[in-house]
């Protein structure tokens, strides 16, 4: 798994294990790519609650489109909306090489839950 940089690194893992409740592999996967840019992460915390992410409360205004996407591709894991096609992902004019490397890392994520992180975490 590829994380943008440290700071996503230690966003990411410190809100997964501080999370006392067991989250589904999609919205770990959704918290994967929100953490991983700042401004993402700053509106989107405020609106996860337990094992949800409450999308339409999420302020897009002022997003500029790396961040726009990043919030789009994390409710198409969630939601099953329909933002992003795969020629989307495919077209380089489109999608940025690290973008396309998180959403890759979010799909592994989809298929694996905690361990893609090496989490094991247990929950009563």
């Amino acid at each position: 798994m590829k994380f943008r940089n440290r700071k996503h690194e230690e966003v990411c893992r410190s809100y997964i294990l501080s999370n006392p409740y067991k989250l589904s592999e999609r919205c770990l996967a959704a918290i994967y790519l929100l953490s991983g840019n700042k401004e993402t992460w700053f509106r989107a915390v405020r609106v996860i609650r337990e094992n949800t992410i409450d999308f339409c409360r999420i302020d897009k205004r002022g997003l500029d489109s790396y961040q726009y996407a990043i919030v789009c591709a994390a409710q198409d894991l969630v939601e099953d909306t329909r933002h992003y096609t795969l020629y989307d992902v495919g077209d380089r004019s489109l999608m940025e090489r690290d973008l396309l490397d998180m959403i890759l890392s979010a799909l592994e994520i989809c298929r694996n839950g905690y361990a893609a992180f090496g989490i094991r975490k247990r929950f009563d």
